[in-house]
């Protein structure tokens, strides 16, 4: 199943992820997590939700937005990733982005990053935009790279010969367009970063 092996890829690579992250993006993921945690528009004591959040990168900037009196929450498949993660920084939950783990309205923000392109969109949008309450902000972060690429060659390619190369930025825009107002897109990393926010209906 597409589930265990996205699991066990990113188990096997926890303990290099970040500098995996770092080489990749030649250290520019610092500065596309800081303009995406800005776009989140937090403030303190707020309650934020980070989905797919892997070893934890994006904590740190969150936890800075919502201060002492706030709440961060990350979840991700990978026990392995949220074994790396700082739990000073954020109560960690391992489950599936697709799982519907929280009351309607939960978070007054949810971010994801590289989500969509890993497991190529499907059923992961619905329970993110269902935990924020109206007026809450949401951000996606992703590439414009061949989905699913950081699984590995295999996984990649079968997906592109059952899919072509679809198009994840404009449809994670349309599925969003009927949640959300005041929609923006804004790139990084010459263009192979996008950041999508806009606030919950």
């Amino acid at each position: 199943m597409a589930t265990d092996l996205i699991r066990s890829t990113y188990d096997a690579r926890a303990p290099w992820y970040d500098a995996i992250v770092r080489l990749l993006s030649f250290g520019g993921d610092r500065e596309y997590r800081r303009r995406a945690v800005a776009a989140l528009r937090l403030r303190p004591g707020q309650r934020v939700l980070d989905v797919g959040c892997g070893t934890g990168l994006n904590f740190r900037l969150l936890s800075e937005g919502v201060g002492p009196a706030g709440l961060v929450v990350g979840t991700d498949l990978s026990h392995a990733m949220l074994r790396q993660a700082p739990a000073e920084r954020a109560s960690r939950i391992q489950a599936r982005a697709s799982q519907t783990l929280f009351k309607p309205a939960s978070f007054d923000a949810a971010l994801s990053t590289y989500l969509i392109s890993t497991l190529l969109g499907e059923g992961v949008l619905d329970p993110i935009v269902e935990a924020v309450r109206p007026g809450g902000r949401i951000v996606i972060v992703d590439d414009a790279l061949p989905p699913g690429w950081f699984i590995g060659p295999g996984f990649m390619l079968k997906h592109l010969r059952r899919r072509g190369w679809p198009d994840l930025r404009k449809e994670t825009i349309r599925a969003l367009q009927p949640h959300v107002r005041n929609l923006q897109v804004t790139y990084c990393h010459g263009g192979m970063i996008y950041i999508i926010s806009g606030d919950r209906l």
